[in-house]
């Protein structure tokens, strides 16, 4: 017995050796990627197409040019394990973010920033469940549809389908839907700006409220400007802030359609569901908020902070590239790209119409 007791840590070694060893490829190629776009970037902005109008800063290019490998040469297996570190990346260039803010500024920006997404978030939510329900759609999917056009995208998505018993397919028609439009958004929404002329913070809000998914939020916000991108990260996390909060209004909502129809209804406890899907990593940002506050962080340790969460990010979306497959949009066909853009379109606009009347 005492043998396998000491046998245990050696074994948990071996394989944390064994997971690093394996994620060695793709975490060269994401690098490789990433690096790619830096070069790029300041390259392209020496043409007036690309200065004036379209731009494409290097955290949209790490996007553009992961997703092109992936759908034309393609990702070997042997790249795939080194690609899974996507979303620790992106949230933990979220968490050392806090110390581009302080308690003041942050509550200065923040508390605009939650009555937008409010407003935005909830309404959208409940309008997608209405008009899915109007549509004949099932509530498993409706449920996903509002969550992941509302929220957060994909992670929405993935966030209710357990709640709601939603099949595979659903889960794939909704996430086809939010990446179509994503896509679309890094390229237009930097383009919408400078057509209006949007300041830092109106763009920030504009891309927090009116891209869907978290990672294409800050990819063009930085892609706008640097300011742009932090309003942009505070939109972000207020949305991820609310994500518990949607999802149990969702889940209840298609819980009450089930029970309408006369089908087996899901047990939901509430208190539960708030405190799993509530995201831990925001609480790290807060705590490097209130350090920076403080004074606890010298300007070297920010610059140095600020270097590691530009870097933190271009690394996530070149792996996010990486694993996006075009293909894989299909799954909406034209009646999910029609209801999803029209949705996800008209959020939009009425996005832009906020923050060019009430943030002045």
């Amino acid at each position: 017995m005492s043998e396998n007791v000491i046998s245990q840590p050696f074994e948990k070694q071996q394989a944390f050796a064994q997971a690093i060893f394996e994620s060695l490829p793709g975490l060269i190629l994401v690098t490789a990627v990433a690096l790619v776009a830096n070069f790029l970037a300041p390259m392209l902005e020496t043409y007036p197409l690309f200065k004036t109008y379209l731009s494409l800063k290097d955290f949209i290019l790490a996007i553009i040019i992961g997703i092109a490998i992936r759908n034309t040469v393609g990702v070997p297996a042997v790249f795939q394990p080194g690609l899974r570190y996507s979303t620790i990346m992106t949230k933990t260039g979220i968490v050392v973010m806090g110390s581009s803010y302080s308690l003041a500024g942050l509550v200065s920006v923040g508390g605009q920033a939650l009555v937008f997404i409010a407003v935005f978030l909830f309404g959208t939510a409940l309008i997608m469940m209405w008009l899915c329900n109007r549509l004949g759609m099932s509530s498993s999917l409706g449920a996903c549809l509002a969550a992941g056009m509302s929220v957060c995208g994909v992670s929405a998505t993935i966030a209710i389908s357990p709640a709601v018993k939603a099949k595979n397919e659903d889960m794939a028609y909704a996430i086809a839907v939010v990446l179509m439009f994503g896509l679309l958004a890094l390229v237009a929404f930097p383009l919408v700006g400078r057509l209006f002329n949007l300041t830092a913070e109106q763009f920030g809000a504009f891309a927090g409220v009116g891209i869907i998914n978290s990672a294409q939020v800050l990819a063009a916000g930085f892609g706008y400007s640097p300011d742009a991108g932090k309003v942009a990260g505070i939109y972000n996390i207020g949305r991820v802030i609310f994500l518990p909060f949607v999802v149990l209004m969702l889940a209840l909502m298609a819980a009450a359609q089930e029970a309408k129809q006369g089908n087996e209804v899901v047990k939901i406890n509430k208190l539960q569901m708030i405190r799993d899907k509530f995201p831990l990593f925001i609480l790290g940002f807060i705590t490097i908020v209130c350090m920076n506050t403080m004074g606890m962080l010298s300007k070297a340790e920010i610059k140095v902070a600020k270097m590691f969460m530009e870097w933190a990010f271009l690394l996530g979306f070149a792996s996010i590239g990486l694993t996006t497959r075009l293909s894989d949009l299909r799954a909406a066909g034209l009646k999910g790209f029609v209801f999803g853009f029209g949705v996800a379109g008209l959020k939009a606009v009425l996005a832009l119409v906020a923050v060019l009347y009430f943030m002045k």
